[in-house]
């Protein structure tokens, strides 16, 4: 926060001090955060992706964090991190949540992606059926929102763009097929998290960032801190892979 403070002192950022500093922290928890639920067993990934998000915060602007939080309530959803099922208003709320994110950023694929992560919970270890219910609103949401959204699907990606899509998929598809039983714990209990759930977790958060790109284009790249996490988690299984073969 002071750092961020001192460089909107020292150079026209279009905000002053105290925004800038409560800016960069936002984006740099969520960042950490989210990480954390993706890959609860790779800590210093997290701390990976505080830096990234924090630096492209101060170089590119990236501010747009709902979309981040979005995110964490999904994967935490599927990967049961705090070792509890949904309560009836918990799922109400997360629904409600995400058709006014939806809405609010112009996103309706988030709607399906949180369509998937309801299903997923519905279908994985210690289902909660209900999730299936919530799934078929968030669709019945999407196709109610999508005839108002002009320009679903972005016309700017390139072949660049795809490439980095590819790489980012094989990437999560990697991680997910090479990861052991989890050794962190839920938050509420002395249980282990469930290797697919958590593996699910992962898929979602990846599944969120691909539809923003999908629909805001390349600038989505850096308008939000998802994609740091996904990079940071990447990362973190290149370094594991490479120690692991020490």
């Amino acid at each position: 926060m002071l750092v961020s403070a001192g460089l909107a002192s020292l150079d026209d950022m279009g905000r002053g001090p105290v925004s800038a500093a409560l800016n960069a922290a936002l984006v740099a928890f969520v960042g950490w955060a989210l990480t954390r639920e993706l890959a609860p067993d790779h800590n210093g990934a997290a701390f990976v992706a505080l830096v990234f998000a924090w630096i492209l915060n101060i170089a590119f602007g990236t501010s747009l964090v709902l979309l981040a939080f979005v995110a964490m309530l999904l994967v935490r959803l599927v990967n049961r991190s705090t070792g509890l099922a949904w309560q009836p208003l918990d799922t109400v709320g997360v629904l409600g949540f995400c058709i006014w994110a939806a809405a609010g950023t112009e996103q309706p694929l988030i709607l399906i992606v949180a369509a998937v992560a309801f299903t997923l919970d519905a279908v994985l270890k210690e289902p909660l059926r209900r999730h299936y219910f919530a799934a078929a609103v968030c669709l019945l949401a999407f196709f109610w929102m999508s005839p108002g959204v002009t320009g679903l699907i972005a016309s700017d990606l390139g072949v660049g763009d795809w490439a980095l899509v590819g790489v980012s998929a094989a990437g999560i598809f990697l991680l997910a097929a090479t990861s052991q039983q989890p050794v962190s714990y839920c938050d509420v209990s002395p249980d282990r998290l469930d290797r697919a759930r958590v593996n699910a977790g992962l898929v979602i958060g990846w599944l969120l960032a691909f539809q923003a790109l999908l629909t805001d284009g390349r600038p989505a790249w850096l308008e939000t801190p998802v994609w740091a996490c996904i990079v940071a988690v990447l990362l973190a299984l290149l370094v594991h892979q490479a120690t692991s073969r020490q």
